[in-house]
């Protein structure tokens, strides 16, 4: 043993004997009536440090009431959730570090774990986070590294695993919610979840689950915010809503300066050129505050005195209601003792594209934010199309012939939506349903017979055999979705769209009747028709269904209520890869799954099947009606096929009017309609009168 490891070795030593005469047990308990915000600021007084500097909240007193809500015992903890939705950089990693801790040393033994989205995230959290704070302090770094017997003997262990550690007689784990066993494996009596903005809904509650016989079942997630209802959002909003407001010390009134509904940044940062009043003193203070000239400075919104410190005020519930299962708070920047009006106010600036805003908002203000070009369609687009389909004459239909339609299933859950074609070629949606049943393909076998549905696409997952049944009760019209890929010039691939070589394989060992979709690209085109006034609705109050909704059934008008909404919650996105720096386009759901939005997607993937999924072709009469709610009069419609038909006269040779699987607009081959016009496909064979010697 070198002499470096025997003075340390003989220093934890020390510490431990002096820890036990303070009232510390040789497994480094903690007095039962010490809080969490005692106990760190104790851990501060003998040379904590953070990141190489000592641990100080003197001049964080924004952070003091954070700190308090940790509970001090088991039983105050029970079934408890505390949520953060902060900015960054305000050291609210550090925070939840010592909270786990703190109870894995107050409550021993326990079992808790440390959530971050992936593996390597929560290996470099437990050594470049964990780690350096516990070695800053000798008494954690003692219970750490040695094992106690409860008779006053010890064993070395060491540090331990970089994704498990054991302290104090509790476990704790440095897990990632993307891997299946580490969210379904380990038996939990706290789980703390940070970087939840990387977490989906689905994944949390797994994490959650994992404490289901505990006596503790305490919860903690912390995280920038990023789209509104989603992740962190969609906890904190559950919560009570605790928003840091700042008081003014000339007239007392309390604000949040980073309010961005019509206070910040206009009411509260101004260019000081001498109209800004000093600042009376703050309490146990004399002198008054006179504000820097010629700079930017925070200023009260009521009576735009200067306000020095944003960190002198309180904590605002806005749903008080909630209760105190799950407190909730939100953490702007401007409790930063290091962000200045000026930076604040000078970044905001330079927040001009998309992208940039939505990073200033969750980054720096705390909130959530969506583009509003990234979400296509709203409840006003939405009733726009109903406006529109109101002038074309379009209704609910109880049957029809011809149709298209779309179905994205969960289990004992189909969400439907049916379309037709109007003379203008626009696209009018004639029913759609939401179907509750334990077989619910069997309501769709019978809509396919009711509205005489040419096309119909299909998920075929979560139940895949019930889908694939469902497919094979209407050969040829029904078509599985297998997957979704990016597929670069291409939207979607047809799965009979075999080469020559796939064809001499038999029919038992390939899926013909499947499609894959470029989901961005088809998504995309989708809400674009509802954008732009190409698929139109009937009155929303004029089918009414009944529907399950958190286990209880209501009556709901389900245009409205469900698939509107489900329009309006689906977001078209670019996000960058953290890793490689790449950007990729992806569907976003926002706060719920998008059924619907599914089923619209799959349903105009069947229309493509016949109709094609390139530019509509409207006649110059009836342009203006995809803005005006007015469909192309008849003699528009007739002067326009009129026109097509000139312009595409006789089919040249390799068309697929020439060749022989061609009649009354269908290909025999590939069982699908085509156009005289079409070219020719790899199946293509020369009919039999242009054979030519």
């Amino acid at each position: 043993m070198n002499l470096l490891q025997r003075s340390l070795d003989c220093q934890l030593m020390m510490l431990e004997e002096t820890a036990a005469r303070l009232g510390y047990g040789g497994t480094g308990s903690i007095p039962e009536a010490m809080g969490f915000l005692e106990w760190c600021e104790d851990l501060a007084a003998k040379g904590l440090k953070i990141d190489g500097r000592p641990f100080r909240l003197d001049n964080r007193p924004a952070l003091r009431p954070i700190y308090d809500a940790i509970p001090t015992t088991r039983q105050q903890a029970y079934g408890k959730t505390l949520v953060i939705q902060k900015a960054t950089q305000l050291g609210l990693t550090v925070w939840e570090v010592l909270a786990d801790l703190y109870m894995a040393k107050k409550w021993s033994p326990v079992n808790i774990g440390m959530f971050l989205p992936d593996q390597n995230t929560a290996a470099f959290k437990s050594e470049r986070r964990f780690m350096p704070i516990i070695r800053s302090s000798p008494q954690l770094l003692s219970e750490l590294i040695y094992r106690y017997d409860g008779k006053g003997g010890r064993q070395k262990i060491g540090e331990g695993n970089v994704l498990t550690r054991e302290i104090a007689g509790s476990l704790l784990m440095f897990l990632w919610t993307s891997g299946k066993v580490s969210t379904e494996s380990r038996p939990m009596d706290i789980v703390s979840l940070d970087e939840v903005q990387g977490m989906s809904l689905e994944e949390i509650d797994k994490v959650a689950a994992r404490m289901g016989d505990s006596d503790v079942r305490f919860k903690m997630l912390l995280s920038t915010a990023n789209m509104p209802d989603e992740d962190i959002n969609n906890w904190y909003k559950r919560g009570t809503q605790e928003v840091w407001h700042t008081r003014c010390p000339g007239c007392g009134a309390l604000s949040d300066l980073s309010d961005p509904n019509g206070i910040f940044p206009s009411r509260s940062i101004v260019f000081n050129k001498g109209q800004v009043r000093p600042a009376p003193p703050y309490p146990g203070e004399t002198a008054q505050h006179a504000p820097p000239v010629d700079d930017y400075v925070w200023v009260c919104p009521e009576c735009q005195g200067y306000i020095p410190d944003p960190q002198y005020g309180d904590y605002i519930a806005q749903n008080p209601g909630a209760g105190n299962d799950i407190r909730s708070f939100l953490l702007p920047r401007t409790i930063s003792p290091r962000m200045t009006a000026r930076e604040m106010f000078t970044d905001f600036g330079f927040a001009s594209t998309g992208a940039q805003k939505q990073s200033f908002f969750n980054r720096t203000l705390a909130r959530p934010y969506v583009d509003p070009d990234q979400i296509p369609v709203s409840y006003e687009v939405c009733q726009a199309g109903v406006e529109r389909g109101r002038a074309a004459g379009v209704t609910w239909e109880e049957t029809g012939s011809g149709t298209y339609m779309g179905i994205d299933q969960m289990g004992g859950f189909n969400a439907v939506i049916i379309k037709k074609r109007l003379p203008d070629n626009r696209q009018a949606v004639i029913h759609v349903e939401a179907v509750f049943d334990l077989s619910p393909f069997d309501r769709c076998a019978d809509l396919m017979r009711q509205y005489g549905v040419e096309v119909c696409v299909v998920e075929q997952l979560p139940n895949f055999n019930d889908a694939r049944k469902f497919a094979n009760r209407f050969p040829g019209r029904v078509f599985l979705c297998t997957g979704y890929q990016d597929m670069g010039d291409e939207s979607m691939h047809w799965g009979d769209s075999l080469s020559r070589s796939e064809r001499m394989t038999s029919e038992e060992e390939r899926t013909r009747y499947t499609v894959r979709l470029d989901r961005y690209k088809c998504m995309q085109t989708s809400l674009y028709r509802i954008r732009d006034g190409i698929c139109l609705f009937p009155d929303p109050n004029g089918l009414e269904q009944e529907v399950i909704e958190n286990g209880r059934k209501r009556r709901i008008a389900i245009l409205y209520d469900w698939v509107f909404l489900h329009f309006s919650r689906t977001a078209l996105v670019t996000v960058a890869d953290p890793e490689t720096g790449k950007t990729r386009r992806t569907v976003q759901k926002i706060g719920l799954d998008p059924h619907f939005s599914f089923a619209l997607m799959l349903c105009d993937a069947a229309w493509a099947r016949v109709q094609g999924n390139s530019t509509f072709i409207l006649p110059d009469a009836g342009l203006a009606g995809v803005g005006t709610a007015q469909s192309p009069s008849p003699s528009a419609a007739q002067n326009l096929t009129s026109r097509l038909a000139e312009m595409m006269g006789s089919a040249p040779e390799g068309a697929c009017g020439k060749c022989r699987y061609f009649g009354g607009g269908t290909c025999s081959e590939r069982d699908l309609r085509v156009g005289a016009l079409d070219p020719g496909c790899v199946f293509y064979e020369p009919a039999a009168d242009d054979v030519t010697s």
